[in-house]
């Protein structure tokens, strides 16, 4: 069975009601990766998170590409590979795990500097770019 909080995100976030975005943020504050952020930062992340699992082997992006998606790893890892310009040697540079966030790239539209793949069965929080400058806007006021 999925656990009510994970069914709360598989929904479209207009769709949320303030319950269901309690659930979330109940179970995403004890998360270390969500410790030292402002609780209005992690209500709007809430809003317009998104839960997304996904299995051993998948590259969620590669190096080069505009990203589009800010992740907070929620359990699992991914590798973060880094290659010349010839594409011809590969680097691990950095392994990421439960606790874990990566996609900053999105807030200034610059390319992504990494190849990232999962490790293993890997559950992660999602906020697209467009919501993710929204949060960030609205944290502001």
């Amino acid at each position: 069975m999925v656990a009510e909080w994970i069914s709360c995100l598989d929904k479209k976030p207009s769709d949320r009601t303030g319950e269901e975005l309690d659930i979330i943020y109940s179970r995403l504050k004890g998360l270390k990766v969500f410790e030292t952020f402002d609780p209005a930062l992690l209500q709007q992340i809430c809003y317009f998170g998104y839960y997304e699992d996904l299995e051993k082997g998948i590259t969620l992006y590669r190096q080069g590409d505009i990203g589009t998606n800010w992740y907070a790893v929620l359990s699992g890892s991914l590798d973060v590979n880094c290659s010349d310009a010839d594409d011809k040697n590969c680097v691990t540079v950095c392994t990421l795990g439960a606790g874990t966030a990566f996609g900053e790239s999105v807030l200034d539209n610059s390319p992504r500097a990494a190849t990232v793949i999962t490790c293993e069965y890997t559950e992660l929080l999602r906020v697209e770019r467009d919501d993710l400058l929204k949060v960030t806007i609205l944290c502001r006021l």
